[in-house]
Parts: structure tokens; C-alpha cells; sequence
């Protein structure tokens, strides 16, 4: 069989397009993520459903203004005698009928506005759940992106611990063997050698938890190995303060309580038209016989129809009482909601902004071990530093490298849930 070029280039271009897959599968940027979350996220699909569930409700609420138009059909037979002769005997009589009829709500106290007004607050309440959602899987998102990638460069800062451990292990153990040094040193050295050892082992079992978070995120069934891409991207300067009054009312939790309070309100208004009149306008054709082939009796109706709520055994009472504390409880929760949500966006910008500080102030401490390690390490070979003090100076080294690490964590950290409280993020 002879392949064509057509078909080779064919074959060859879906094999490439395969390995890009796999490794979109496996490699992943934080842009990758925020597209793959938006497009199979469990929780976000969720809510967009909802949303789509309450514009359609919104929708059917409208219909209670137009007129209801049914087309009725029935067949009766009727008469005295007992049941072995019913459909053949002359005691028995048959009746067919056919008629349409419609029927308009003119006034109902309201409760058609107030119904149409509770979609709509139904509908309101659904989009801020929807962009609460957004907030959290961008905030969820991001916390578990940089989790996978800070695992992996801790594997590999202490990978590198591990090898300067190992070195110094060796350094002592030298200088034990030819008298200059003590047993407790190269215990001491071993035992350090031995700590950094378990904490790469630490780390590899962390990285494998990240990869799970990370995936469940993704909407991924299978976890497989997946490594992040790309490093802890922070601003050069700290962004200036904002107007914290502006940012709480366009908040998700600003938008859902205030559309628990329009729901309250409806429902409100619903209950106090109990008490009111209803008014509905009816009109009907028809026609009757003894079977539907002969129909020959046609008529039709119209007519208004009154109705005045004179007594319920208290129960429209008692509801309207009720809907009248849940507004007030709904109002209360607003303003409550509204100072919660204030003070909790001015400390989430403070601990972001913390946390950019301390990048910088973990960065100059870094140096710092770093040359004060270069430089022990020379005085302790040299024999004008005893190991104790090196020691030390090897202890802070590695703890200032693991906090710088940390610092870039906690910055990613705190910056995702600064867009939390917002109820921003990076999902569109």
C-alpha cells in the first residue's frame, strides 16, 4: 500500500498534535489552569446551572400576565340501571362537550409584581452566588497552582541542603579522622545530614498531595504528574490603599444579602396582598351533544369575577407578620454583612501587604547567611572557627533559604485571599 505525502503529513501532523496534548496534560501554566478550570470546574458548572435554573424561572414568572387559554374536551354517559347494559341501554344517556376558555388576572393585590419582583431577586442572588464562585475557584485555584510550585522548588532547595549536608558531613568527618575535630561534631553533622535527607522525602510526599489538589481543581478524574510552570510573578511596589466603602458593595456577599433583602421584600409585598381583592376577567366558547360528530348546542360566556378575603383562621395575618420580621431581619443583615465585609477587605489587604514586605526583608536576610556561611566555612577550614559557631552560621543558612521560599508562598498566599474578599479573581 502506498502512503501519499497528503496522508503522511496527515498522520505526522496528528501525532505532534498528540504530543501537545499530553504535555498540556502534564505541564501546566497558571494560564493553562485559570482555562481548563473555567471550562470543567464541578462547583463553577454548578453554579453557571443555577444561574441558567433562576433567568428561566424569571422568565415563567412573566406569563402570570398574559392570558391563560385552555381547551377543554369531555364525554359523559350517564343514567340508571346497572353496569352490564351502561353502554348500550336506554336508561343511559351520552353527553359530549367541547369549549375553550381563557381567563385574565386583572388585580391580585399585588402578588403578581411581587412574585415577578421575587425572580428577580432569585435571579440577582444566583449571578452573586455565580461570581462568589468565580472568587473562590480563582482563590482555591491559585493557592493550589503555587502550592504545586513551591513543592517543587523545595524539593530542589532541599535537595541542594541535602548535598551541602552531605559535603560538610564529609568536611568534619575529615577533620575528626585527623584530630581536629570532636565526636560529638561529626554526630552532629551527620544527624543535620540525616534531617535534610527525610525533609526531601517530606517534600516529594507534599508534591504528590499538590498534584491531587491541583487536578481536582481542574475538574481531572486522573491525576497523574503534573508540573507547574512559570515562578511567584509580585508586583514591584505595593499597590496603594483603596476605598474600602467603594469595594463592599460590589462584593458577591454586598450583592447576595441585598438580594435576600429584595426577596424579603416581595415576599413582603405577597403576603399583604392576601388581604386585598382579587379581580379576573373569563370568557368561554362551547359547544355539546350526544357525541363529538354531532355538536350542536354552541354557546359562549363572559363574565368578571370578585373575590374578598373575609376570614383564613389567622393565617394571612400571622404570614404577613412573619414576612414583615424577615424584612427587617433581612435589613439588619445587610448593614451587618456590609461592616463584616469592610473590615475583613482592610485586614486582607494588610496581611497582603505584609506579606510583600517580607519577601524583601526574607531576600536581605538570605544574603546575609549566605555570605556569613561563605565566610565561616573559610575560618572553620582555616581552623579560626571551632564547629559550634559553624555550625550555626550552616543552621541559619538553610533556615533562611526555607523562609525566603515560604515568603514567595505566603505572598501568592495572601494576594488570593485579598481577591477572595474582593470577589474578584482570575476566572472570567
Amino acid at each position: 500500500m502506498k502512503t501519499t505525502p497528503f496522508f503522511a503529513a496527515v498522520l505526522l501532523g496528528l501525532f505532534f498534535s498528540g504530543v501537545e496534548s499530553l504535555q498540556a496534560q502534564t505541564t501546566l501554566s497558571w494560564s493553562n489552569c485559570i482555562k481548563e478550570a473555567s471550562l470543567h470546574n464541578l462547583d463553577l458548572l454548578s453554579a453557571e446551572q443555577s444561574v441558567k435554573a433562576a433567568e428561566n424561572s424569571h422568565i415563567a414568572s412573566l406569563g402570570q400576565f398574559l392570558p391563560q387559554i385552555n381547551l377543554n374536551a369531555s364525554l359523559d354517559r350517564n343514567g340508571t340501571g346497572g353496569f352490564n347494559n351502561a353502554l348500550e341501554g336506554a336508561n343511559y344517556q351520552s353527553t359530549a362537550n367541547l369549549s375553550l376558555t381563557a381567563q385574565e388576572n386583572l388585580f391580585s393585590g399585588f402578588k403578581d409584581l411581587a412574585s415577578v419582583d421575587s425572580s428577580n431577586a432569585q435571579l440577582d442572588l444566583a449571578k452573586a452566588q455565580l461570581d462568589q464562585a468565580k472568587a473562590q475557584l480563582s482563590h482555591d485555584l491559585k493557592t493550589a497552582f503555587y502550592q504545586l510550585l513551591y513543592s517543587q522548588k523545595q524539593i530542589a532547595l532541599l535537595q541542594s541542603i541535602a548535598d551541602r549536608n552531605k559535603a560538610n558531613q564529609d568536611l568534619v568527618e575529615m577533620n575528626f579522622k585527623g584530630g581536629t575535630d570532636n565526636k560529638g561534631s561529626l554526630f552532629q553533622a551527620q544527624a543535620a545530614y540525616q534531617e535534610s535527607v527525610y525533609e526531601v522525602d517530606q517534600a516529594k510526599r507534599g508534591l504528590r498531595v499538590a498534584q491531587r489538589q491541583l487536578a481536582q481543581l481542574l475538574g481531572r478524574n486522573q491525576v497523574g504528574s503534573i508540573e507547574a510552570t512559570g515562578d511567584f510573578d509580585l508586583p514591584a511596589t505595593a499597590p496603594s490603599d483603596p476605598d474600602y466603602t467603594g469595594l463592599t458593595v460590589q462584593t458577591p456577599a454586598h450583592r447576595q444579602s441585598l438580594a435576600q433583602l429584595h426577596l424579603s421584600e416581595s415576599q413582603y409585598v405577597s403576603a399583604r396582598g392576601n388581604f386585598l381583592p382579587t379581580l379576573a376577567a373569563n370568557a368561554s366558547l362551547f359547544n355539546g351533544g350526544d357525541s363529538f360528530d354531532s355538536l350542536n348546542n354552541p354557546g359562549w360566556s363572559a363574565g368578571l369575577s370578585l373575590t374578598f378575603p373575609l376570614f383564613t383562621g389567622g393565617r394571612d395575618l400571622f404570614n404577613f407578620k412573619s414576612s414583615e420580621e424577615s424584612k427587617l431581619g433581612a435589613e439588619d443583615n445587610l448593614k451587618s454583612s456590609d461592616l463584616k465585609t469592610e473590615s475583613s477587605l482592610e485586614n486582607a489587604f494588610a496581611s497582603y501587604l505584609d506579606a510583600l514586605e517580607d519577601t524583601q526583608v526574607q531576600q536581605s536576610f538570605l544574603q546575609a547567611a549566605q555570605t556569613r556561611e561563605e565566610i565561616g566555612k573559610a575560618e572553620y577550614l582555616n581552623g579560626l572557627l571551632i564547629f559550634q559557631n559553624w555550625d550555626q552560621l550552616e543552621t541559619n543558612l538553610t533556615s533562611q533559604q526555607k523562609s525566603e521560599l515560604s515568603s514567595f508562598l505566603n505572598a501568592k498566599t495572601a494576594e488570593a485571599n485579598w481577591e477572595l474578599t474582593e470577589g474578584k479573581g482570575v476566572i472570567p
